[in-house]
């Protein structure tokens, strides 16, 4: 978590002092602890931690990059009439979901619809990391017209199904260093694609809610090592 109440307030963990005590921003009756390293920089729960929804995942610094440019009031947002989810990125105009763990088909599903429905049927867009896909040459694309015809050996499946559904937008981000995402989408059991560079993603999805140039976000990508991506 990067992120923490103290006296009611959303905390930063790079404008906390380390050890200070705070409460879960999404269960807020759990204590946690700022923790900060030459390296790492998070919340820690302090003793019990909450069961988390299925497909919540502990942070990388990938997906610390993602979200670094972003203010305060659009990262972590808490959703939902009984806050059933906990968003990584949402803004007034788009919900971001950033996931590199795997998480079932239907758990997915739920999440996009709830998402979709929430931002006035927007399509909500999740951000894979595929990574090590790429690293073993397992993603292929063939040119087809204007798009992409892609062979995903062993493929997320739960990815591939999701990039089916009108309420998503679906992006592959293989590489720190890459300038450009692959964005997916499947159709007649076929599954294609198309080259989108993040610069054009940042300034979509991002720049609007950021105080951050292109440069410096592209910049926060190049610094990740590929053990941390």
């Amino acid at each position: 978590m990067k992120y923490a109440l103290i006296n009611n307030r959303k905390v930063h963990i790079n404008n906390a002092e380390r050890g200070a005590i705070g409460y879960d921003c999404w269960f807020s009756q759990y204590s946690v602890k700022a923790c900060k390293g030459h390296y790492m920089q998070y919340w820690k729960y302090v003793d019990e931690k909450p069961i988390l929804p299925e497909g919540y995942e502990n942070e990388t610094d990938w997906h610390v990059a993602w979200k670094d440019s972003l203010r305060d009031e659009y990262v972590e947002v808490i959703c939902g009439e009984n806050n059933e989810h906990r968003a990584d990125i949402k803004t007034p105009d788009f919900v971001i979901e950033i996931q590199k763990s795997p998480i079932s088909y239907d758990a997915a599903k739920e999440r996009s619809f709830f998402y979709s429905k929430l931002n006035k049927d927007t399509r909500m867009v999740w951000i894979v990391n595929v990574y090590s896909s790429c690293l073993k040459r397992y993603i292929n694309t063939l040119k087809q017209g204007n798009r992409l015809l892609i062979n995903w050996k062993y493929k997320k499946k739960w990815v591939v199904d999701i990039s089916g559904l009108k309420s998503t937008h679906v992006y592959l981000d293989l590489s720190p260093k890459a300038e450009n995402m692959l964005r997916i989408w499947k159709h007649d059991d076929n599954l294609y694609g198309k080259w989108e560079s993040k610069k054009d993603f940042f300034n979509t999805y991002i720049a609007p809610y950021s105080d951050s140039t292109y440069e410096h976000f592209y910049e926060r990508f190049k610094s990740i090592k590929a053990s941390d991506y």
